[in-house]
């Protein structure tokens, strides 16, 4: 295992994209992020998030 991280809390996530938790969690309730819970813990990859920030679609279910 190589130690990096893959995923990141919405806590993290928020000021990376300089917007609120709240707002964070409103993407991941539309379906606008993808995440995962693991626990009580809500959890983001970050190449959903790269995605997300490049402006590709983050909907592994879409056609090309």
């Amino acid at each position: 295992m190589s130690g990096e991280q893959t995923h990141l809390l919405v806590r993290e996530v928020a000021p990376s994209v300089r917007r609120s938790e709240r707002t964070v969690r409103r993407w991941i309730a539309d379906g606008v992020l993808p995440s995962v819970k693991i626990g009580g813990t809500r959890l983001v990859a970050k190449t959903d998030l790269h995605r997300l920030l490049s402006g590709d679609s983050v909907d592994e279910d879409e056609e090309p």
